[in-house]
């Protein structure tokens, strides 16, 4: 393919990716604990240089939303770099989202219904009122922590950072590498909180008007250079 059409091209399956992203972004504005992601592209020239015409990466907005009040006791909320354990139908996931609930065998649940483990295992509890304090440990004794045993411990873990996120719904994500229990007191946990989706609505339709004028602009690029070749062949053509 003729090196500049194949740039062109490569900045439009940029083009394609972002806009892909920045729509996912859109529609979780309103999920509790979503991590933005941001699709990253070499300049053009570099692009060029390297013959690396179409190569996007894609990173995963490491800040923490605001929090928002909820009142509600199985409602937590993480400050600080970590992630909640839980078990899906896929296997071991993680997700920022802490609104919970109980099942049917009193199991603390995602509003999905995956089991959130704790550090020992499923956390069973009596009944919905928990005490949860900042390092995770849940009590269900009258008058919260004083004198009491937990009845377990929330399970937080941390990753790499900069670490690739694999998605898959309801919040959940899959990072490669292997994570680790958050250190005592690098997570806090917060209850009766949701952090917010660390997602600007207005940002992101400004990226989405950005990205989509961007791709007009390329497409007439492409258009204007077929038709400059196609010109330049049938005036070859005529001159033999």
């Amino acid at each position: 393919m003729d090196p500049i059409l194949s740039a062109v091209l490569g900045s439009m399956q940029a083009d394609v990716t972002r806009m892909d992203r920045v729509a996912m972004n859109i529609a979780n504005v309103q999920t509790p604990g979503f991590k933005r992601e941001v699709v990253a592209t070499l300049p053009f020239g570099a692009r060029v240089a390297a013959a690396d015409l179409a190569r996007t990466t894609v990173h995963t907005d490491p800040r923490s939303g605001t929090l928002k009040p909820t009142s509600q006791p199985l409602d937590l909320a993480l400050s600080g770099p970590g992630w909640f354990e839980v078990q899906a139908p896929q296997g071991t996931a993680y997700t920022r989202n802490g609104s919970f609930r109980l099942d049917a065998a009193g199991r603390l649940v995602t509003q999905q219904g995956h089991t959130v483990m704790g550090v020992g295992g499923e956390i069973v509890l009596a009944s919905g009122t928990p005490v949860v304090d900042e390092a995770g440990r849940v009590f269900e004794a009258p008058g919260g922590v004083r004198g009491a045993a937990p009845v377990g411990q929330i399970k937080v873990v941390q990753f790499e950072g900069g670490a690739v996120l694999e998605r898959a719904g309801d919040g959940l994500v899959f990072p490669q590498g292997t994570p680790w229990l958050a250190p005592e007191g690098a997570v806090r946990v917060q209850q009766g909180l949701l952090e917010n989706a660390n997602v600007s609505h207005l940002h992101e339709m400004v990226r989405l008007v950005e990205t989509v004028r961007h791709l007009e602009t390329l497409q007439k690029v492409a258009l204007g250079y077929d038709e400059m070749l196609a010109t330049s062949i049938r005036k070859l053509g005529e001159a033999a």
